[in-house]
């Protein structure tokens, strides 16, 4: 029997990545991605579809009151309507977890993971050089986890799989951070708001995590 389950999200317009863990055991449930319409339909209308298939998942993994909804957070700045269109589909997925009593304590950001599990820091790498070293890890973690719900593990499905991968990681972040939370006898909604301020402070401070 599967008590608390967490839901690490990589959110995205085109195909958000999910990975499902019990919060007991740190085991994975499983793993997918979620579509909606192409570009070529209106804006609206694919964030309802989005949305409606959001939904569906959330219903199928059977999430409720307790369990918990992580999602990695913006990267940059670089390009603001892409950032935007972001946001909307990470508030899609946050609103909905909220309606069914979800929990949503914060998000994961991508240089967390990158400092944290993949050992990446300092001045940041190319993006390739990143999605490797993710690849590796997420294999290393997960890998046999993987095999055992039918996911391929060869290099080529996981190079289709990246945003599967991402919500891997997100996720194992997201299960240390639940495990710190409970050593320091704090809720996970407070853990989040320190870590986050402090990586906010050390970003300031030109260290960038």
């Amino acid at each position: 029997m599967v008590g608390i389950k967490l839901l690490a999200v990589d959110p995205s317009l085109t195909c958000s990545g999910w990975a499902l863990f019990n919060t007991d055991s740190g085991d994975l449930l499983g793993v997918g991605s979620i579509s909606t319409l192409g570009p070529d339909q209106p804006m609206p209308r694919r964030l309802t579809r989005l949305q409606d298939n959001i939904l569906e998942m959330f219903k199928q993994a059977q999430l409720g009151a307790g369990d918990i909804l992580i999602c990695e957070d913006a990267t940059s700045m670089k390009d603001p309507q892409a950032v935007a269109k972001l946001e909307r589909v990470r508030g899609i997925f946050e609103t909905l977890a909220r309606f069914l009593k979800v929990d949503v304590p914060g998000r994961i950001h991508p240089r967390t993971v990158q400092y944290e599990l993949l050992g990446l820091r300092g001045k940041q790498v190319e993006r390739e050089t990143v999605k490797q070293a993710a690849r590796s890890v997420a294999l290393h973690l997960y890998g046999e986890s993987l095999r055992k719900i039918n996911f391929e593990t060869t290099e080529a499905q996981f190079r289709k799989a990246q945003d599967i991968i991402d919500a891997l990681l997100v996720g194992a972040v997201s299960l240390t951070r639940l495990q710190e939370a409970k050593r320091l006898n704090v809720t996970l909604e407070e853990l989040f708001f320190v870590a986050e301020n402090r990586r906010a402070a050390t970003t300031r401070a030109g260290v960038r995590l």
